[in-house]
């Protein structure tokens, strides 16, 4: 089925293959991610470094979360993608920055944080601070190819 997702005008398939096809691969997507999530929570983390990493899903989060999309798309689907992507923004950072999170990712910056006073509106954008910050002082420590 990758020959026909990379198809974009569906040349040589018809109405019903394409339907076919278009739930097969919502389907197979959907089992996936749910594998993925079981993955992610059962694994030991030696077996999850292999698999969840930065060569494994920097492709993957930049093109589920970019909004630009390499084919025309009209208003109505522009209006679409951009409630979704934002949506789906909002549902992760909320997920990431839970002050239990950034507890545990990053406890010298959460104590540094919460002891200066620093008061946000949203708890969650404190411990995305955290989180980015120590993320930030991480990669400065090891840069990578990405940076």
């Amino acid at each position: 089925m990758r020959k026909y997702v990379t198809n974009e005008r569906k040349n040589g398939y018809n109405k019903q293959t394409q339907n076919v096809y278009n739930n097969r691969i919502k389907n197979y997507a959907v089992q996936a991610l749910r594998d993925l999530a079981l993955l992610a929570e059962k694994l030991p983390e030696r077996q999850q470094a292999q698999i969840f990493n930065e060569e494994t899903l920097t492709s993957l989060v930049r093109n589920i979360f970019s909004f630009r999309t390499k084919r025309q798309i009209d208003e109505k689907e522009t209006q679409e993608r951009r409630t979704r992507i934002l949506q789906l923004c909002y549902d992760i950072l909320d997920e990431m920055g839970t002050m239990e999170n950034a507890s545990d990712l990053a406890p010298d910056i959460m104590n540094i944080l919460t002891m200066g006073g620093l008061h946000e509106t949203l708890p969650t954008i404190t411990a995305l601070k955290a989180i980015y910050l120590k993320g930030f002082s991480k990669q400065q420590q090891h840069p990578t190819s990405h940076t």
